[in-house]
């Protein structure tokens, strides 16, 4: 996947042929369950691939909540905010992105917390998989989501070049108005992924394990005063530091996005004179370049999450 450039004028033109501006949520994304394409049970692995169009890819994960309260956000990328993202990278030199847009739920109550599209560059693709989400509209009153399960997915599958070929990261942003599940129980594991054993694992360590490839941030919508309150800001800043943003003006989001990845995308050549000082100085001092980093994966019942 991941074939096609983005430009202004297709993105202009698919808006326009599909009646976006005069189309409501519910007539732009008619899915009544998960597709079948976009169910993690059925995915081994997405990747993001260099190829002749794009020699230099930047992978970039979007996770989106899309339970009850957050179904405008998805709603918006779609019908106005594709350009703040893709086309604003482009128009910082950062030519080759592309996105995979993952449906984000509560693994407790709902039927589709994991959704997953592609990998992908071009507007139409783009707006394919983007609007092929189920906006369930669900979750429950735990003050919980499970945006964890984007970590998973992004860790364990998912291949990407930009870190395989450069070793430049890629990037990785959940985007809701709740706290996080503090561990993802193994039978969760098995039910909404491919694989068929699994031990439960702490939030904490499968974020370290997803940041061995990506950037992750989290932001946080404070679309109305109840998303303010410093209880459904949870621990996320204990997790995640300074990559945890409050946003308050949610038609930002995407922008943002694209404003964090220009700031943190190394372009190759810099990474590759880095890489020279780095191993100069560890032939002068005879130490090793690398280190290896280890994740505690914790066990913990489901019945300590409900």
């Amino acid at each position: 996947m991941g074939g096609g450039r983005f430009s202004h004028e297709a993105y202009s033109r698919l808006r326009k042929s599909k009646g976006y501006s005069n189309k409501s949520r519910e007539e732009i994304f008619t899915s009544i369950n998960i597709d079948p394409e976009m169910d993690p049970a059925n995915i081994l692995l997405r990747e993001s691939r260099d190829s002749q169009e794009h020699p230099e890819t930047v992978s970039i994960i979007v996770g989106l909540d899309v339970t009850g309260s957050m179904g405008f956000v998805p709603e918006h990328i779609v019908k106005e905010a594709l350009p703040d993202l893709i086309g604003s990278l482009m128009e910082a030199g950062i030519q080759h992105p592309q996105v995979l847009f993952i449906g984000i739920g509560d693994f407790i109550y709902d039927k589709a917390p994991l959704q997953i599209g592609q990998f992908e560059s071009s507007a139409e693709l783009l707006d394919r998989w983007l609007t092929r989400v189920y906006l369930e509209s669900g979750g429950g009153g735990n003050n919980q989501e499970g945006y964890n399960l984007a970590h998973l997915f992004a860790a364990r599958h998912t291949a990407i070049d930009c870190w395989e070929k450069r070793k430049q990261k890629g990037f990785l942003f959940t985007i809701g108005d709740e706290p996080v599940f503090p561990t993802i129980p193994a039978e969760i594991i098995k039910r909404y992924t491919c694989v068929d054993e699994a031990e439960t694992i702490t939030t904490e360590a499968i974020f370290k394990e997803a940041q061995e490839k990506y950037h992750v941030f989290h932001m946080h919508l404070e679309h109305n005063e109840w998303a303010k309150q410093p209880e459904r800001k949870g621990n996320w800043k204990t997790l995640l530091g300074e990559n945890f943003i409050e946003i308050p003006d949610y038609k930002k989001v995407a922008k943002q996005i694209a404003e964090i990845v220009i700031q943190h995308h190394k372009p190759t050549l810099e990474i590759n004179s880095s890489e020279v000082k780095d191993t100069e100085g560890a032939i002068e001092q005879h130490i090793p370049t690398s280190e290896t980093n280890t994740s505690d994966n914790s066990d913990t019942e489901v019945e300590n999450m409900l």
